[in-house]
């Protein structure tokens, strides 16, 4: 398998892996919610992706542990969200903060290295690396501790982060489809 083929591959696992947790498409069963798009199931996808890409950017295998947290503690909420009805890292306060602070981490390293990915072959990644930048000011800016219900202008500034939120989740989605289509989806003969 060429590097090419090798790095579309890594980069399909990586754009699905992220409509998976961007989407949430609850079905309720027994009075209980359940995410039929588990977090988890992108989490595996782009723990395989890792494998795929590890040989082209070294950095990106230091994310592999938490990629394995974020995926184990995602898979234990969805199982206790089937079973109880309820997350337990919901319950958990700061351990909730700590794997909330870890996911938006994750997500920013990873979005950095597909960028770096792009430019070392020659694709410009100016949007990808502003979308990576607007979504962890975004996800912060919605985890400070501030009265959002209460005040009707903190409320209208939550609405507005959170349509803001959903484009860029949106956009970064579009831009890791865009950059995969750079790579064939087979070798090309040479002449």
């Amino acid at each position: 398998m060429t590097d090419n083929i090798r790095i579309r591959q890594a980069l399909t696992k990586i754009a699905w892996a992220y409509v998976l947790l961007y989407l949430d498409f609850n079905l309720g069963i027994n009075g209980h919610s359940l995410n039929v798009l588990p977090n988890w199931a992108g989490y595996l996808l782009i723990f395989s992706a890792i494998a795929l890409l590890g040989a082209e950017l070294r950095s990106l295998l230091l994310l592999k542990p938490f990629c394995v947290l974020l995926g184990v503690v995602s898979a234990v909420d969805w199982v206790w969200m089937l079973l109880a009805g309820h997350e337990l890292t919901g319950r958990l306060f700061l351990f909730f903060i700590l794997i909330t602070c870890v996911g938006i981490y994750f997500r920013f390293q990873m979005l950095t290295d597909l960028a770096q990915l792009a430019e070392d072959h020659g694709i410009r990644a100016d949007s990808l690396r502003f979308c990576r930048n607007a979504e962890a000011v975004i996800q912060v800016i919605l985890m400070l501790p501030l009265p959002w219900e209460d005040n009707t202008a903190l409320t209208a500034l939550y609405i507005g982060l959170l349509i803001a939120g959903f484009v860029v989740c949106a956009f970064i989605i579009y831009q890791l489809f865009v950059l995969r289509n750079h790579f064939p989806e087979q070798e090309t003969p040479e002449a």
